[in-house]
């Protein structure tokens, strides 16, 4: 998660003697975090999977009983888009317009859609659960896409491009009155229409990279608008969005690859669009590298797609992450392996953790799994044919296709998601990778961690806010239960009836800690969270020479606190820790960012988080980036700001029971730190400590002041204790030269 430094993690960063060993993790219950204006955890914008409510094979073959209600109901995971039914019916039902070639006949349309909604009215096993299928609808490029290949009606959309009938006119007039046809309000009525649609799954895959002649991009881009047109002519209430990035890798070729297609896109068809769609995958096995997206990757994808949205419309449309987990290349083919769904649940939970970050952003973020897949098997290939990421399988694979159909490993995905619910609160990680989230529900919290880390990590997990201790403590613990491909992904879970906040997590595992309080948790103060976008973007890296981005309009409050983000792609070898400057003040640049090291991608792209002081920030606000040597861009300067409600600090003061009245000035300081306030009876001990734990300064004594010449320290964040007898003072000192 971002790095913040409030006194809350102040007082866990203390204990010196566990700095170096520990993580530390801090979560604030009393104190709601809003980002933008959503408070809550939404089950069915993050849990969910591919599937629909009325699917044919929900309960057929299965070993257990009402698999969709084991799923649905008791897990509350939610389903939600269909690329495969409305393709189908164009493919091999929907007939041509007689009086209007390479139109459908609307009468076909209605009369198959009324076939379909009585179908569904009869499913009546299905409709106690339709309130869990938010479906996103989806065609698949062909026949949908007017380039002449033909349905097996043997007929194909019109290619007419003419000021009265724009390219994608015909199909999108057939998609609009698809969904006008096929849905109903639930029920008898028919399945509830979708909220959402994208115009077609992946169409550069098809159109452009893979095919023999590509097509032209700005035909394809001009093609979305129009059908985004035709749909809202008939469905103001439906959302509609492309392109469905396959790849979005914008910095491919020195961000070539964005202004030849993700650029070119919003540029043609964004007006027209209600969300951006792209998928995001992970290669953890691509021909023994590891190609990793979660981490500081998709951090500067998702803020590149903000921040140019926000230039070019005065608002940043939500993104849906239609696809998302992991490709698993160097295991297709091989059939059934629970190796392979330890790759693609540990990247989901990532990922997920990340996009709910930014849920204010994220109209839908669905990872890639479908029920059973039964249309991959082919009998002539065998075993090894299945699709790798399902929800059931046979439970007689891999070595036959036989037995009833049980759960594969990605039910540990939704094992590990149960009953999270309720409202988001202030927490706080000491090492961007280890990434934590929390939630109150009545007496119960919800804290969810993820090591982005290929290493075991000793984690300090304290939480505030609360004068209760828990009556009951589940520890849900999830990693790979061994170290190697021939090994499988496990969920511990363990109860107890108390709590000693320590932890260790394993690489690249997950926890969920649920903590059952005997009253209801008590809310009183808020952390907001807003983020602003500079003035420009993309700007190339030349050596010593200062980029300036200009942030305005930023809403301050009297306490809080600030973190900078700063996209860079650069290739490797490149620095990748600039001199940067906020108002005229130097900040600190960690040498750690979020995810692993992007050692194995062609170059670095990704997003630098760098706290900076709460009190340097002003409505209209200049950053000055700059590095030490040339070549790539700084993608994008964007600015999270954490408004509190109170001075939050002086809660966990007088939580802790802290009596001193230590004083420092300047805070921020060049040279010379001067500390007052000490008890002249007693001995005092000071200590200051840098942001990674270390003891850089320490004296012990009885004096009225103190003066700490900091010329020779680092600039940065640092901690300073007082601590006299049993009585402990810590403050924040930033470092500036």
């Amino acid at each position: 998660m971002y790095m913040r430094y409030s006194l809350l993690a102040v007082f866990v960063l203390l204990t010196l003697e566990l700095m170096a060993q520990k993580v530390k993790l801090n979560v604030n219950l009393n104190v709601k975090h809003r980002t933008g204006n959503i408070e809550s955890f939404d089950r069915h914008k993050f849990v969910n999977f591919h599937s629909t409510v009325n699917q044919n094979n929900w309960n057929t073959n299965n070993k257990m009983d009402n698999v969709i209600g084991d799923l649905l109901r008791d897990r509350d995971v939610h389903i939600g888009r269909n690329t495969g039914t409305i393709s189908w019916y164009l493919r091999n039902s929907i007939t041509e317009d007689p009086n209007r070639p390479g139109y459908a006949d609307l009468t076909s349309i209605a009369a198959y859609g009324k076939q379909n909604r009585d179908s569904y009215a009869r499913a009546t096993w299905a409709h106690p659960y339709e309130d869990q299928d938010e479906q996103i609808l989806c065609t698949q490029v062909h026949p949908f896409y007017p380039d002449g290949k033909t349905t097996n009606k043997g007929w194909a959309f019109s290619q007419a491009d003419t000021e009265e009938e724009p390219f994608g006119t015909a199909s999108g007039e057939f998609l609009a009155h698809y969904i006008k046809e096929f849905y109903g309000t639930g029920g008898v009525t028919g399945k509830p229409k979708p909220k959402f649609v994208e115009v077609t799954n992946e169409p550069l895959w098809d159109l452009v990279t893979t095919a023999e002649q590509p097509h032209d991009l700005t035909k394809i881009f001009k093609f979305h608008g129009t059908v985004a047109r035709e749909i809202h002519k008939l469905h103001s209430d439906v959302q509609v969005g492309g392109y469905c990035a396959a790849f979005p890798d914008f910095d491919k070729n020195n961000f070539q690859r964005w202004h030849q297609r993700d650029k070119h896109f919003i540029d043609v068809a964004g007006e027209d669009m209600d969300f951006w769609t792209i998928h995001l995958y992970d290669f953890p096995s691509f021909g023994g590298k590891s190609l990793y997206r979660k981490g500081s990757n998709m951090e500067a994808t998702l803020d590149m797609l903000e921040q140019y949205s926000m230039l070019k419309f005065g608002e940043v449309k939500p993104t849906m992450i239609s696809e998302y987990n992991a490709q698993t290349h160097d295991y297709n083919k091989q059939g059934h392996l629970p190796y392979v769904y330890w790759l693609k649940v540990k990247s989901s939970v990532a990922m997920m953790m990340q996009f709910m970050e930014r849920a204010d952003k994220i109209n839908y973020a669905m990872p890639f799994f479908m029920l059973k897949a039964e249309w991959q098997y082919n009998p002539s290939v065998g075993p090894t044919s299945v699709h790798g990421s399902r929800m059931m399988r046979r439970e007689n694979e891999p070595e036959s296709y036989t037995g009833d159909f049980i759960y594969t490993e990605a039910i540990l995905l939704y094992d590990l998601l149960k009953d999270i619910d309720g409202t988001r609160v202030d927490t706080y990680s000491s090492n961007p990778d280890m990434m934590v989230d929390a939630y109150v529900d009545g007496n119960k919290a919800y804290v969810m961690i993820h090591n982005l880390d290929v290493e075991h990590h000793e984690l300090d997990l304290n939480l505030a806010g609360i004068s209760e201790e828990a009556t009951d403590v589940e520890v849900r613990h999830l990693f790979l239960n061994g170290s190697t491909a021939n090994d499988a992904p496990l969920l511990n879970v363990t109860n107890s009836s108390g709590f000693d906040n320590a932890l260790e997590i394993a690489p690249e595992g997950s926890y969920v800690l649920v903590f059952t309080y005997p009253s209801e948790i008590n809310i009183d103060e808020e952390v907001v969270e807003s983020k602003y976008y500079a003035d420009t973007y993309l700007k190339e890296i030349a050596a010593e020479d200062p980029i300036a981005f200009k942030i305005d309009q930023v809403e301050l409050a009297a306490h809080g606190e600030a973190v900078l983000r700063v996209g860079v792609g650069r290739d490797h070898g490149r620095s990748l820790k600039p001199t940067i400057t906020v108002n005229g003040t130097r900040v600190a640049v960690p040498d750690n960012f979020r995810g692993l090291g992007q050692e194995d991608r062609a170059n670095f792209f990704g997003v630098l988080e760098i706290p900076i002081p709460y009190s340097v920030l002003q409505a209209h606000n200049t950053v000055e980036v700059t590095f030490p040597d040339a070549g790539g861009h700084v993608s994008t300067v964007t600015m999270q700001v954490f408004n509190f409600s109170a001075e939050l600090r002086e809660v966990v003061t007088k939580t802790n029971g802290l009596g001193l009245n230590i004083k420092i000035q300047p805070n921020p300081v060049q040279d010379r730190l001067l500390v007052t306030g000490m008890d002249q009876t007693r001995a005092t001990q000071i200590d200051l400590v840098n942001i990674q734990g270390k003891l850089v300064y320490q004296q012990t004594g009885i004096f009225d002041e103190l003066v700490i010449n900091t010329q020779s320290l680092d600039a940065g964040m640092y901690f300073l204790k007082a601590q006299i007898g049993d009585q402990v003072q810590a403050t924040k000192v930033l470092i500036a030269k």
